[in-house]
């Protein structure tokens, strides 16, 4: 078994293991402009990255996602690099590994690397016009950039289509023996957007051998502890949540996310009773959301989950 696969599983089930917030505001507070893509700002200013990757791990992260979220050869095209896939992945996830190592030289723990993989901007067949061959193909080539670079392990995020999250996955599975997480997003009715439920959803990523499955963005801590209740009551894989800093609000013409890390970091308790083995923050989290949820989890250990056999529908059948 990969050494990081196998140190990740021992974590697993004696603590909580935390996950880093928000990457994109982060970098916007430090100068990204708007309309670039993040990935080439990245690579053009790694000292920013680092600094975000090293104040997330000073405020508690075991993970931390490399700033990738874009690195899909299919985003890439929207800015004329998708020729550089591989290598914008692994230039991201080399600035993200040395700065987890230089931690650990300055005697700090040394935080997980997650290649993470965003959704491609399309639609796989029969929603859309992406042939499923052609999508591993070209998640392959981010996993590709993210392990030449020297990612610990793969995070899938943010998806909408479970056809996607396989042809991730798969190409994730094909090319390393790495600890791989997927997690979707839901609308306000509990479902993905081509109408896969949370229950279907983590039934399927479980019986295609994903390590951790749960849900990421959709909403605050409140609304998404009802959807990871749901998946604890059928897989006994380890469960992943990712809420954002509370439900979004238009405040002088700007998407704001109004829940302070005090809140952000109350709802810790209730998340673990709820199943959750991996939490962390997505919109409007900061590293003070972190640490604050840090402080929520500390002594706490995940629930031990026995799932319920259920028959469900990967998609809405109207």
């Amino acid at each position: 078994m990969n050494d990081n696969k196998e140190k990740l599983n021992e974590l697993l089930y004696s603590r909580i293991i935390l996950l880093d917030g928000a990457t994109g505001t982060e970098m916007q507070k430090r100068g990204l402009p708007t309309g670039v893509s993040p990935e080439l700002w990245s690579i053009d200013n790694p000292e920013v990255s680092s600094e975000i990757y090293r104040s997330y791990a000073e405020s508690g992260s075991d993970i931390l996602y490399s700033c990738t979220f874009g690195g899909t050869p299919w985003k890439l095209e929207e800015f004329g690099a998708a020729e550089r896939t591989e290598e914008v992945n692994r230039l991201i996830a080399g600035t993200a590994v040395k700065t987890a190592d230089a931690l650990a030289v300055e005697g700090k723990k040394r935080p997980f690397i997650a290649g993470d993989i965003g959704p491609s901007g399309r639609f796989v067949k029969p929603f859309g016009d992406l042939d499923f061959e052609e999508a591993v193909t070209g998640f392959k080539r981010q996993v590709k950039g993210l392990a030449d670079g020297g990612a610990d392990l793969f995070v899938i995020e943010t998806q909408i289509d479970i056809q996607e999250c396989r042809a991730a996955l798969i190409a994730v599975k094909e090319l390393t023996d790495a600890f791989a997480m997927v997690t979707m997003t839901f609308d306000e009715s509990g479902r993905s957007l081509n109408g896969t439920s949370p229950e279907a959803m983590a039934v399927i990523l479980q019986s295609l051998g994903v390590d951790a499955v749960g849900i990421n963005c959709s909403t605050g801590p409140a609304e998404m502890l009802k959807l990871i209740r749901r998946i604890s009551s059928v897989v006994d894989i380890p469960i992943m949540a990712k809420p954002n800093a509370g439900m979004p609000v238009i405040k002088d013409g700007k998407t704001i996310f109004p829940m302070g890390p005090d809140e952000f970091g109350s709802f810790s308790e209730a998340f673990v009773e709820a199943g959750v083995n991996i939490m962390g923050g997505c919109c409007g989290t900061t590293p003070e959301h972190i640490s604050k949820l840090a402080e929520g989890m500390s002594g706490l250990v995940p629930l031990e989950r026995k799932a319920t056999e259920s028959v469900m529908l990967a998609s809405a059948t109207e």
